[in-house]
């Protein structure tokens, strides 16, 4: 959703509505994350592999035919949405990158945390109330 929303922002009329929304229902999954037994893990890979597939596969507003019949006959018309197939080329070779590095890791048997030590906060925060040993 938030790649929609930054693909599209010329057609919002309230910016801030919707990117309020977005930034909310973000909070909520990572502030649930935090619970024992959920992993945040697997809500910031859906994330950021949600975010680079909208890159490649939202359809891209198609704005140059209301702005061709404005112009004199015979004019070229410079689109400002030309960045849209680097974007997409860009998310798609970001998401092989991640897609194969997350395989190769499973099959190799490796836990990420062993390469990070702050990293085992983001899947459980140890409270009065709960540990988080397993």
């Amino acid at each position: 959703m938030l790649s929609e929303l930054l693909t599209n922002w010329t057609i919002y009329s309230n910016k801030v509505a919707a990117l309020f929304t977005l930034v909310v229902i973000i909070v909520i999954n990572l502030a649930l994350g935090i619970l024992p037994h959920v992993d945040n893990f697997a809500h910031i890979g859906g994330f950021i592999s949600g975010f680079l597939l909208g890159f490649v596969l939202l359809f891209r507003p198609q704005f140059g035919y209301l702005e061709s019949r404005q112009i004199p006959p015979g004019a070229r018309l410079k689109s400002k949405y030309a960045v849209y197939p680097v974007l997409m080329l860009v998310a798609l070779v970001l998401l092989i990158i991640g897609f194969t590095v997350g395989l190769v890791m499973l099959f190799r048997g490796e836990n990420g945390n062993d390469h990070c030590s702050w990293c085992h906060y983001l899947s459980c925060v140890p409270t009065s109330k709960w540990s988080c040993n397993n």
